[in-house]
């Protein structure tokens, strides 16, 4: 029947230009989903390679001739072939639709493996004609002894998609969800009902749907997010004169400010010079942390360690020898919001190294690392540590976590940074900060 044949070739060239586009828009439009676009690319790419071919394999079917032949040959080796490493690419879309703190990667090397024993069978079975053959004479497809074990392969690998996807279904947008598991059903009934069925592309009739509808999906995702980032910026002085204020409650404390001042008076009597120092101290302070807190701009590193730096003075004024302080700075030529290092600081010695046996001194690290395209801050102490588990489950209007907390929102609005706490009891904090370079 001639008229299907020019058919499925018009509607597989159709998909494969329309796939082929998607995956150059994806690969260079500019999105808040990076990963999620890179993969579907890959996904559409494979689709779009997959129906160019197999467009050729329908076109020259039954066309007489030996460079019909070979045409023909290569057509049906590279479908087939594309075939085997498409469920990985659904795989991998899978997993980064997945939002990020629940995404696992065990799942997709699972599959990545089947794929590549898939297509490493596939080339060696088809030296022998295993998988599909051609009539030289006809130039007609047949299938071969090993279709059967190729398609039980492929039927493996959508498995463990849909295994991933059931499991994580709850960390996955809604519409995502739907429209990646149709990218599987559908291919994957008409796959099981094209061994039974000669003459028809049902499987690749139902990935061009999916596919297209998988893009829609995604661009859509992207647009809703791309708003809501806009209506952030925005609102984003507001959101930062906020935080200002609960910086200002949270930092300038009535209990730091009494422990201060009663050691300025115990120290009036034993040591006037001393007490004298730590006055300056106390003053130096409260002047940088106002100053700080009214202003909506970064500061050098530098200067925040110095802030941070005349917190410690009076701190050990009146720890005396309960604890050290360790510097390592790598790197020290960057910008950073205010009141980022001091909050972290002040947390280590309130809560880690002072509540320490005091025939135990602690210590407290303040390093900084280059990375490629980041800077990285930590700031570790060898405190009591705490349960990570039971800090996250605290109200986020705690006195213990806002401090931290604004911490993290500040990073995030100013700098596009990223914050993370790491603590065990009875074996300290490390909290690292990561900030990438601009110029970069």
């Amino acid at each position: 029947m001639p008229e299907i044949k020019y058919f499925y070739t018009c509607l597989e060239l159709w998909g494969s230009f329309f796939a082929n586009a998607v995956a150059i828009y994806l690969y260079l439009s500019k999105s808040v989903i990076r990963k999620q676009y890179r993969t579907l690319g890959a996904l559409e790419l494979i689709v779009g390679v997959m129906l160019f071919f197999d467009a050729a394999a329908w076109f020259f079917r039954g066309v007489p001739g030996p460079v019909v032949h070979s045409i023909l040959i290569a057509s049906n080796y590279i479908t087939i072939l594309c075939n085997a490493f498409l469920p990985v690419a659904v795989m991998a879309y899978t997993v980064y639709s997945v939002e990020k703190e629940y995404r696992t990667h065990r799942m997709l090397m699972v599959v990545t493996g089947i794929g590549a024993f898939n297509g490493l069978f596939y080339m060696i079975a088809q030296s022998r004609n295993f998988i599909f053959s051609i009539d030289p004479v006809t130039n007609l497809y047949h299938r071969g002894a090993g279709f059967g074990i190729w398609s039980a392969l492929i039927l493996l690998e959508t498995a463990g998609t849909i295994v991933y996807l059931t499991i994580k279904r709850e960390h996955i947008e809604k519409r995502r969800f739907i429209v990646i598991m149709s990218f599987v059903i559908l291919p994957l009934i008409a796959s099981v009902l094209q061994i039974f069925i000669y003459g028809f592309s049902l499987s690749n009739i139902a990935i061009i749907i999916a596919s297209a509808i998988l893009f829609g999906q995604a661009v859509n995702s992207n647009t809703k997010l791309m708003v809501e980032q806009s209506l952030f910026i925005e609102n984003q002085e507001k959101i930062l004169e906020d935080l200002r204020t609960k910086i200002a409650l949270s930092q300038i404390k009535p209990h730091f400010l009494y422990n201060a001042l009663n050691s300025i008076y115990v120290l009036c009597d034993q040591d006037p010079p001393k007490a004298k120092k730590l006055i300056n101290n106390l003053s130096e302070y409260l002047r940088t942390d106002i100053g700080s807190i009214e202003s909506g701009k970064t500061i050098s590193f530098e200067k925040e360690l110095d802030h941070t730096n005349v917190y410690l003075e009076i701190e050990k004024a009146r720890f005396g020898d309960r604890f050290v302080v360790e510097y390592d700075i790598e790197v020290a030529d960057f910008n950073i919001p205010p009141l980022t290092i001091q909050p972290l600081v002040e947390n280590a010695v309130k809560h880690g190294v002072c509540k320490k046996s005091p025939s135990d001194p602690g210590v407290i690290a303040i390093r900084t690392e280059q990375g490629y395209g980041f800077v990285k801050i930590i700031i570790a102490d060898n405190g009591v540590g705490f349960d990570l588990a039971k800090y996250n489950a605290m109200d986020k209007s705690s006195t213990d976590k806002i401090g931290i907390a604004n911490v993290r929102d500040r990073l995030k609005i100013l700098e596009n940074s990223e914050m993370n706490v790491f603590s065990e009891p009875g074996k300290g904090t490390t909290v690292e900060i990561i900030i990438p370079n601009k110029d970069k």
